[in-house]
């Protein structure tokens, strides 16, 4: 599996304001469906939804549109970053690092549902952006 730094490497992301756009799009959805409130720069949210932006934008951009692999795609993309962020929430809340960590570790299919639909509202938005284009 490549790393995430490879993925953004990748010449389907010409620069960072397009993979911007596309977490902004992923965030957009997560808010819609859950009413997470928006992320911003710097933060774990807005890192994991560019990770899963540009995990998603490597499948789609190869032509693949099978939800299931395209949220298969955005949960790795999610875990690349949930494994190396340091978020500074962890020194007051250490259960949020262990659960993200757990999650992680599982692959998507293994996830429990309300995990996997997660992944897939996230998987919808971005194909659906990416054909809008």
């Amino acid at each position: 599996m490549r790393s995430f730094h490879e993925f953004c490497q990748s010449k389907l992301i010409m620069n960072e304001n397009d993979l911007d756009h596309y977490a902004q799009v992923s965030d957009a959805a997560l808010d819609n469906a859950y009413h997470y409130g928006r992320s911003k720069p710097g933060t774990f949210g807005y890192e994991a939804n560019k990770g899963s932006a540009k995990f998603a934008l490597d499948l789609i951009g190869a032509g693949e549109t099978d939800i299931e692999k395209i949220s298969d795609a955005i949960h790795k993309g999610w875990a690349s970053v949930a494994r190396t962020y340091n978020d500074p929430l962890y020194a007051t809340k250490p259960e949020k690092k262990a659960n993200r960590l757990k999650l992680a570790d599982m692959s998507y299919f293994d996830l429990p549902e309300d995990e996997k639909e997660k992944d897939r509202v996230v998987a919808r938005a971005i194909l659906q952006a990416f054909h809008s284009k």
